[in-house]
Order: structure tokens, then C-alpha cells, then sequence
């Protein structure tokens, strides 16, 4: 089997690969972010937002309900994984494409 190179795609496939993956799972397209600087880059554009299928947004917010009330009651505890993957999650969702923190509102 060759290698497959994601930074080798066009941005449409990469929007089209990161929207499957958003409407499936919150936790997925977070970890697609995270994972590729493509995703990430495309899960900043307001384009993608706007062209988002919120078919699946209730599993969405009960999934997001849960996660965080659990990572909450985790992090309180002191659980030292619990506090890495806040703040892993915070640095992936303010750092801008250039890699500068971008303004929280």
C-alpha cells in the first residue's frame, strides 16, 4: 500500500473530510483538529461554519454536556490528565493559523 499524504489534498476534500467527521462526533473533530494543521486550519474559516449540516447538533450538545461535566469533576479532583487535556483543548481552539494566540471573547 503507498503512503497517503492528508497535506497532499485539496482544501474541498479537507473541508468535506472534516465536516463527515464533525457531524459524527464532537470528540473527533476536535482530535482531527488537533491532530492535522490542515483540519485545524479549516475548522477556523467561517465558511466552514456556515456550510455546517446541524442535522446531528443534539447529540452534539448532550455529548458536549457530558464530556464536560466529566472532565470538570476529573479536573477538580486534581486528576493531572484532566488538567493537560483542558489545557491542550484551550490551545487548540485559540491559536490562529500563524500560530499566534488569537483574542478569547
Amino acid at each position: 500500500m503507498s503512503n497517503f499524504n492528508l497535506a497532499s489534498l485539496p482544501p474541498s476534500m479537507l473541508h468535506k473530510i472534516l465536516s463527515k467527521v464533525a457531524t459524527n462526533h464532537l470528540r473527533d473533530f476536535g482530535s482531527a483538529r488537533i491532530s492535522f494543521s490542515g483540519f485545524n486550519q479549516i475548522g477556523r474559516e467561517e465558511y466552514f461554519y456556515r456550510s455546517a449540516d446541524l442535522f446531528n447538533l443534539n447529540d452534539w450538545i448532550d455529548e458536549a454536556n457530558a464530556l464536560k461535566t466529566f472532565r470538570l469533576r476529573c479536573y477538580q479532583a486534581g486528576l493531572l490528565w484532566a488538567k493537560y487535556v483542558d489545557g491542550m483543548l484551550n490551545l487548540a481552539f485559540s491559536v490562529d493559523a500563524r500560530g499566534f494566540f488569537s483574542q478569547l471573547s
